[in-house]
């Protein structure tokens, strides 16, 4: 097997001392020293960025899942259209994760 070659570079940022605790609780659980899984994240990691637009639809569809389990708490019951209206909000966030990679 080849040996992976001499790490020679270095990065530096600043970061909390929070921030610090969760980045090393993280790679704990990783099972990884901080270096090796900040190599990881940086490399492989992704950050999703969503529009304006994307979240006022996410808050939109959040508001309309709080209204049906409103409407299922009042009524004890199932409403009439609770599956359709949950399979339209799934259908929209299906939509929104596939834009966001």
């Amino acid at each position: 097997m080849k040996k992976d070659k001499k790490k020679d570079e270095f990065l530096k940022f600043r970061i909390t001392e929070n921030e610090k605790l969760l980045i090393a609780e993280r790679s704990k659980k990783c099972n990884k020293n901080v270096s090796e899984f900040a190599r990881f994240m940086l490399l492989n990691g992704e950050v999703i960025a969503i529009t304006v637009e994307e979240k006022r639809i996410l808050v939109g569809l959040a508001n309309n899942i709080n209204q049906l389990v409103k409407r299922f708490h009042q009524a004890n019951r199932e409403p009439d259209n609770l599956m359709t209206e949950l399979q339209i909000i799934l259908t929209h966030l299906k939509n929104a994760y596939r834009r966001s990679t």
